[in-house]
């Protein structure tokens, strides 16, 4: 086994319950695959900005695909952006706060590339869960009726949070039905919906990596617990499921790993170094 690239989600996997990870090992591991020329992703269904946080001390040794592929960022500079239509947009709001009850939906939010944005309405309590994973936040005003144009950036995806009290399975393939049809919607855990152009995932982010750096599909491992980190779990015979992942995704997945509160991401690294 050759391992070039390794790449892992981040909630759920390669982040503790706490938000965080074990910064002082990570250094050492970093250190060493780097040494051995392996290169490191950090592939997110959030924002390149909350990376870039969170792996501030580590962020130049690194490269990064965020918002499920959507953007690829490489030696610090943009690789790539997929943006979604605007009628698409329009059509995806037009779903997302007419084909729903209110009392359904905890949250929705467009994401650009400058950066994330929420309704200037939104409750504080609301505002501070998904500051969580969006730290370059912005209210707008009627997000329902918002533009790339309006906001001068361009809209990535869009995410929608259900309430925990609704049947989750039931809304989403509402939700998945009711999309334009270039658009697809992919599960990200906390009953959440991003949706994005249907050509993005995150195995396509990594495509552009491995294509860059001409890294073949059987010298990729990679990492993840939901929906929408199986394309990239399945493009390479070396895909980790976490012990706390879906079930769904342990049955697609050959290889496991300890929990991401047991730096079940750490413990293989380790392997390969």
């Amino acid at each position: 086994m050759t391992i070039k690239l390794v790449a892992f989600d981040m909630d759920g996997t390669f982040l503790n319950d706490q938000n965080t990870y074990n910064h002082a090992r990570f250094a050492d591991l970093l250190t060493r695959l780097r040494a051995k020329g392996i290169r490191v992703v950090a592939a997110s269904g959030s924002q390149y900005q909350r990376l870039q946080t969170q792996f501030q001390e580590f962020q130049h040794q690194m490269d990064f695909v965020s918002q499920n592929g959507a953007v690829v960022h490489s030696n610090g500079r943009p690789l790539i952006v997929t943006a979604m239509p605007a009628a698409a947009v329009a059509a995806t709001l037009n779903v997302i706060n007419h084909q729903f009850s209110a009392t359904d939906i905890a949250e929705h939010i467009v994401v650009g590339v400058k950066s994330a944005y929420v309704d200037d309405r939104i409750s504080q309590a609301a505002y501070d869960l998904t500051h969580r994973y969006y730290d370059h936040l912005k209210l707008v005003a009627d997000l329902p009726t918002v533009t790339a144009q309006r906001l001068d950036d361009q809209i990535t995806s869009i995410g929608v949070t259900f309430q925990p009290s609704v049947d989750f399975p039931r809304v989403m393939t509402t939700l998945r039905q009711a999309l334009p049809a270039e658009l697809a919607s992919q599960t990200s855990g906390f009953n959440t919906e991003l949706i994005s152009e249907s050509s993005v995932n995150k195995a396509a982010g990594l495509r552009q990596l491995q294509d860059k750096y001409q890294i073949a599909d059987d010298e990729v491992m990679t990492f993840g617990d939901n929906e929408n980190d199986l394309s990239m779990l399945r493009l390479t015979p070396y895909g980790y499921a976490m012990a706390n992942a879906t079930p769904a995704v342990k049955a697609q997945v050959t290889h496991h790993t300890g929990t991401n509160n047991a730096e079940g991401v750490l413990d293989v690294l380790a392997t390969l170094v």
